[in-house]
């Protein structure tokens, strides 16, 4: 494995060790030591995430591609499991699936002819110069890979039906105090799609956002079907 990959694996195993210290005795100095932690990782991950932004064609929007595999990069650091695959791995699907949903939200579907591409062509002399070139071959990570793959599909699907529920729901919300209700009930129906025992830890207040969430977006699949 190369030397970059090890520094990330590394990183990442700290920052699991910082989280578990900070969950386990809370306070200042715990939430230091986490918050350096994720510094260091971000740091490690930053020229992948500058290589991707380009190769999905969002270098103008970098700014928002940036907060997106930030929260890409938190979720994957959370969930990692080092049994299935290495994090190099594992995050470049998380990475690359938020910045397609990024990418679909802002140009629409690029999978048909005549549309706009935006997929921009990278050099392997440009990918060097962000040291990124040793990172785009796993050896060991095939099976892995797969699963990643299906793991992330089913993630988008997620995305595209809570995003879709929330723009309904959003539809009926005014005002800051509305807002950031709605968007801490969207991560809430999404982390209810997707983590298997999400509904085993939730009060009964969360329990009837999800239910009532879950209605909604049935409802509105089904009635695509019949249309």
């Amino acid at each position: 494995m190369s030397t970059k990959s090890d520094a990330l694996e590394t990183a990442v195993t700290d920052y699991i060790r910082a989280r578990t210290a900070l969950d386990a005795m809370p306070g200042a100095r715990a939430r230091a030591l986490a918050d350096r932690a994720f510094a260091r990782l971000a740091a490690l991950a930053a020229p992948r995430i500058r290589y991707f932004t380009r190769r999905y064609g969002l270098a103008d929007v970098a700014e928002d591609a940036a907060q997106v595999c930030a929260i890409a990069l938190h979720r994957a650091a959370e969930h990692y499991d080092p049994a299935r695959a290495r994090f190099t791995t594992y995050v470049t699907w998380q990475l690359r699936a938020e910045l397609q949903a990024l990418r679909h939200r802002l140009h629409g579907d690029q999978r048909c002819a005549g549309r706009r591409h935006v997929t921009a062509t990278l050099s392997l002399d440009a990918m060097q110069a962000e040291g990124i070139d040793d990172w785009l071959v796993d050896p060991a990570a095939e099976i892995e890979t797969e699963q990643g793959a299906a793991d992330n599909l089913a993630a988008r699907l997620a995305d595209r039906l809570v995003a879709d529920w929330a723009d309904r729901r959003g539809a009926r919300s005014c005002g800051p105090r509305g807002n950031a209700r709605l968007a801490a009930e969207k991560e809430l129906v999404r982390r209810h799609l997707t983590v298997s025992d999400a509904a085993a830890r939730l009060r009964e207040s969360d329990r009837h956002v999800v239910r009532r969430a879950l209605a909604d977006i049935a409802h509105h699949a089904s009635a695509r079907k019949l249309h």
